[in-house]
């Protein structure tokens, strides 16, 4: 954004699922612009009492079914990001309430159970918003790159986060 000739850049607050914890318990939710979590993450920003995961009212778990509602709930409650990332067999890209786009291809099951994608979807994003795409293009993008480097690895249960980078 341009101010008197002078470029001046925006501090964007993406936050994994981990970090996304912290934003909700601190009351700062609003002031992210990205979350990142997975359905089972998305099930805390739906309870408003649970003061962490771990205390949720017993919906945190055995949620891929019912993601379209989680989404709609968290944003309901105004207990999200303005953009979520849900990742699982199918990415879920949403901004203000709204799901924008879907990334499910290709698909391989055996990268939801390899620890550190998630980082690596936080991380694609963040390089794309700081090289000044948009928050929801960033998302796509990021959620497809992921998915395309699982299809060169064909990941199994014995793949690492490494062999995907």
């Amino acid at each position: 954004m341009l101010a008197d000739g002078v470029l001046s850049l925006l501090a964007r607050l993406i936050a994994d699922a981990g970090y996304m914890y912290a934003a909700t318990m601190s009351c700062q939710v609003q002031s992210y612009d990205l979350f990142t979590p997975d359905v089972g993450e998305l099930s805390f920003l739906t309870d408003k009492i649970a003061p962490h995961p771990f205390y949720t009212r017993g919906f945190i778990l055995h949620q891929d079914n019912q993601v379209l509602d989680l989404i709609a709930r968290a944003c309901k409650h105004q207990n999200s990001a303005r953009h979520l990332l849900v990742k699982g067999s199918c990415n879920y890209v949403v901004c203000d309430g709204k799901i924008t786009d879907r990334v499910d291809q290709p698909s391989f099951e055996a990268m939801e159970a390899v620890g550190g994608i998630g980082d690596t979807l936080t991380g694609l994003v963040s390089a794309l918003v700081e090289i000044g795409r948009s928050i929801q293009d960033s998302i796509r993008i990021a959620a497809l790159a992921n998915r395309l480097a699982g299809a060169l690895v064909s990941p199994s249960s014995a793949s690492q986060v490494a062999d995907i980078i």
